[in-house]
């Protein structure tokens, strides 16, 4: 298996599996995170790889907590 970010875009809609990486940006498990980031397109990405680069912004909040309703 491989592991990855559950997400919502904007705080709304269903939640999403995310696998990409997010440069600057250290996850710490058991906490629960709304950050600010910044997507670039990047041009001729390497076969297999995704075509967009993410990067931390800044971290809006953190909060130590069981997550709810996730998929």
């Amino acid at each position: 298996y491989k592991e990855c970010f559950i997400i919502k875009n904007n705080g709304e809609g269903n939640w999403q599996y995310f696998y990409d990486q997010i440069e600057g940006y250290d996850y710490e498990p058991g906490i629960e995170y709304i950050v600010e980031l910044s997507v670039e397109r990047i041009e001729n990405p390497p076969m297999d790889a995704s075509s967009l680069k993410y990067t931390l912004l800044k971290i809006i909040s953190r909060t130590q907590k069981d997550s709810e309703d996730l998929p």
